[in-house]
């Protein structure tokens, strides 16, 4: 596959993953829930990103949508608040060199009784001190001013994988994937933290002519070390090594991963995803390498003047609450030969992005669009 001259070029890059998009079905996503080795999934998951969305709004084309998922299986395996020691960023470049020019933080009080949170939105750029644009309570809708909204609060995760198959895959690279029963490891009663903003797209922009940006989020502890990342989905666990998990020998790098950031992601990086591309998943060299200078650096594009058919469609412009991007990602990576996970979109009306329902009728576009909190329960 020819690299494209420009790699930084959106319009290259939207080009040249089209043709892979419409060979997909129009459902999944896949995402970077428990992908480390941190530690025990109910001690180091608080700390775990898991998704990070990014879509013109439904109910207001003139305003963008980020919303940043933490925190896998809260209530259950993970507390239902946010840890007052971390700040939750979701970071915006405006200039496409992958570094930060705008940072949306948020951080939490300790929760009270009833399990409540004071939490404090503020908006910083590098040399500038941060503005507070907003603070309330956790679990409701805090208007920002002069307009937008910020929720963030305990919702139903929107993610559907079959994590328990393609974990046995990727074990020994023996396993049965896509799996004939797939069952979504993720849902339908599984929740997490989320944090979502909805705001002017032209507060996102430096300017009118520049109107693509690169998203991606992280933790941070206290002292501002970086504790997590994500941005395209499913990278670390399809493409950083090992892959499989028992072939060590380009060492464990998916911690090293998480802890970077995206501008040293080529320089890094880059050795590794075309190992993976060439050996687990059999893609010839010219392939893997042209793949890797397409998701490296690990940063989620978002053109706002940019429109699919039918419209505003998400990944990989952005990526939408139902984007099918595990299917998308496991279709490009494996070279066709796994186009599905077997997982379809169980969300239905959780969702509130005004979609159109199987009858032809239109869901409502409400404020926070992720689905409410859900009875928690164990899916396998």
């Amino acid at each position: 596959m020819k690299r494209n001259p420009q790699p930084s070029h959106c319009g290259g890059w939207f080009a040249w993953i089209a043709a892979a998009f419409l060979l997909l079905p129009a459902s999944l996503q896949a995402a970077d829930h428990r992908d480390a080795t941190l530690g025990p999934p109910n001690v180091a998951s608080r700390r775990d990103v898991n998704d990070i969305f990014v879509f013109r709004s439904p109910s207001n084309a003139n305003n963008t949508v980020l919303i940043m998922t933490v925190s896998p299986f809260a209530g259950l395996l993970t507390p239902a608040t946010f840890d007052p020691g971390l700040r939750y960023e979701i970071v915006i470049d405006q200039d496409r060199d992958s570094i930060e020019d705008l940072t949306f933080r948020v951080t939490s009080g300790p929760p009270d009784i009833r399990g409540a949170q004071v939490v404090t939105l503020t908006s910083a750029r590098p040399g500038v001190p941060p503005t507070t644009l907003a603070s309330g309570n956790t679990n409701s809708n805090i208007p920002l001013t002069p307009s937008g909204m910020f929720r963030s609060a305990i919702q139903d995760d929107p993610f559907f994988f079959d994590m328990t198959g393609f974990d046995n895959f990727v074990d020994d690279g023996n396993g049965t994937f896509p799996r004939p029963m797939a069952r979504n490891f993720f849902g339908p009663r599984i929740n997490t933290l989320a944090i979502i903003i909805e705001l002017p797209t032209t507060a996102l922009l430096r300017s009118a002519d520049r109107p693509v940006i690169g998203v991606w989020i992280r933790t941070l502890d206290a002292t501002g070390g970086q504790i997590d990342r994500a941005a395209q989905p499913t990278i670390n666990q399809t493409l950083i090594p090992p892959v499989p998990r028992n072939n060590t020998t380009r060492g464990e790098r998916r911690d090293a991963f998480n802890l970077a950031s995206p501008d040293a992601d080529l320089s890094d990086f880059r050795a590794d995803v075309v190992a993976t591309l060439t050996g687990f998943w059999n893609n010839s060299p010219g392939r893997a390498g042209a793949i890797a200078d397409r998701i490296l650096p690990n940063v989620l594009t978002f053109d706002t003047s940019f429109t699919f058919t039918p419209p505003n469609s998400g990944y990989p412009n952005g990526r939408r609450l139902r984007d099918d991007v595990a299917d998308f990602i496991l279709n490009l990576v494996s070279n066709g030969a796994i186009p599905t996970d077997n997982v379809a979109d169980d969300n239905g009306d959780r969702i509130t992005d005004g979609t159109v329902r199987p009858d032809g009728t239109v869901r409502p576009a409400i404020f926070p669009y992720i689905g409410a909190p859900t009875v928690t329960a164990a899916t396998e």
